[in-house]
């Protein structure tokens, strides 16, 4: 990222964290997926039927926010890698970044009926601003802090655990919200928000205070490093390919979490289901995750991933065949796409840090910072391009959250056609580029053992 001078470690990272430091690392990414996912899946039709926006604009806020974030994301790790501070170089970052993150979700979260598109725009806008500084600087500090190629994917386990837990307990409230008094999309946003607001200090103050920070002298930072870390993705071939799956199956994701409840609710004929669903989906993760690791642990990172895209592309045309109102076949089809949720993210991440090493090798330097907000300006571009882009294309065709429940229901088959072809595109993609990636356990070993 801007790193254009060198970053040494002056101690040794340890190979193998202790539980507690783990679960320190870990915490806050049970709180940024608790903001990203009310935020991907709910703000639609938030936006559109409780503030009273239409579904384009809603779409270009989206887009806008994202863009945001996608601009500053290598500028942040530049900012982490370079920094010098008693409290370490990822720490500041965070603390800062936590006010912003604060007022924003207040804003957005709790908007109320008849806020313009300029202002909920301005607070999206400083809401990802926050959260890019928590995030890539987490990021950074969870990709250098082991040298061990599986410690690291038990590291980003332990974080994808945390993100799977943060799911059903994030949505757990509004589905129980849902199923007994059939409350609004406000009430079930407002208890998000309230669980965003009052689990990120509590999170982000165990990470500070239990997990180590590898000890770097900080990178200059110069205007051509800056420039180079938007360029990393086209300079390292290996990063190449794993920003590449990265891109589609976040532009996947971001599809597919922007119309699940208009798919479910009007493709489907299933009326406040959809927190319901999440939750199924985020308990199969759970069960399904420690089969990934191990998979991967006895083989390597790169067969795991084309076993997941392999079975994600299996499960991606079922929308097609739902019947309309069955509850049980829908919580089946929910579960099956939980059995892949999740693993992609956590073994494409811990393949960017070894990455990173094998970079630190031969570059002298350890671009942590720059290599996680590179590996997060592609996710970025993905999100705002599959969130964005979904909203217009339904605002196109005519669809409104907000019209007759019959008027919504004639675009059944396009939200089914939706959900079923970008994951298929993406898997089928992505086990191409996995099978061309060349960076096995056995590489890593023997530059350890060079080094």
């Amino acid at each position: 990222m801007a790193t254009s001078g060198t970053t040494t470690l002056t101690v040794d990272r340890p190979d193998r964290l202790t539980w507690p430091q783990i679960l320190a690392l870990s915490a806050p990414a049970f709180v940024t997926s608790g903001f990203l996912v009310p935020l991907a899946v709910f703000i639609p039709a938030f936006l559109t039927e409780h503030v009273g926006l239409s579904l384009g604009a809603v779409g270009t806020i989206l887009f806008i926010g994202r863009l945001w974030d996608v601009l500053n994301d290598p500028i942040m790790g530049a900012l982490t890698d370079a920094t010098a501070t008693p409290i370490g170089r990822r720490r500041p970052w965070i603390i800062a970044g936590m006010p912003l993150a604060l007022v924003g979700t207040w804003q957005i979260y709790f908007a109320q009926p008849g806020s313009d598109f300029t202002s909920i725009a301005a607070w999206m806008v400083i809401l990802f601003a926050g959260w890019t500084m928590i995030i890539v600087a987490h990021g950074a500090w969870g990709a250098e802090i082991s040298g061990d190629y599986d410690e690291r994917s038990r590291i980003f386990g332990a974080k994808m655990i945390a993100v799977a837990l943060s799911i059903p307990i994030f949505v757990l409230g509004p589905a129980i919200l849902e199923r007994t008094s059939g409350a609004d999309i406000a009430q079930q946003m407002g208890l998000m928000g309230y669980t965003v607001m009052i689990g990120m200090p509590i999170t982000i103050g165990l990470l500070l205070w239990l997990t180590p920070e590898p000890k770097c002298q900080p990178a200059r930072l110069t205007w051509a490093g800056i420039a180079d870390s938007y360029l990393l993705i086209f300079r390292q071939n290996k990063f190449a390919f794993v920003s590449a799956a990265y891109f589609f199956v976040g532009a996947s994701e971001a599809i597919g979490s922007s119309i699940f409840v208009f798919l479910v609710r009007d493709a489907l004929s299933l009326p406040n289901w959809a927190a319901s669903f999440l939750v199924v989906q985020a308990v199969t993760c759970l069960v399904s995750l420690p089969f990934w690791l191990m998979l991967s642990h006895r083989t390597d990172k790169r067969v795991a991933l084309i076993g997941v895209f392999t079975l994600m592309a299996l499960v991606a045309p079922i929308p097609l065949f739902l019947p309309s109102g069955n509850i049980a076949v829908f919580a089946l089809y929910a579960a099956a796409k939980g059995l892949t949720w999740g693993a992609e993210y956590t073994l494409l991440r811990s393949i960017v840090a070894d990455l990173v090493d094998d970079d630190a090798d031969a570059q002298g330097a350890n671009r942590a910072g720059a290599f996680y907000a590179s590996f997060s300006l592609t996710f970025g571009i993905a999100q705002a391009l599959g969130s964005a882009g979904a909203l217009w294309f339904l605002s196109g065709l005519g669809f409104s959250p907000s019209a007759a429940p019959e008027d919504r229901a004639a675009f059944g088959e396009v939200l089914r056609w939706i959900a079923a072809c970008a994951p298929f595109v993406a898997a089928v993609t992505c086990a191409g580029l996995m099978t061309q990636f060349r960076m096995t356990r056995s590489d890593v070993a023997l530059r350890r053992a060079a080094g």
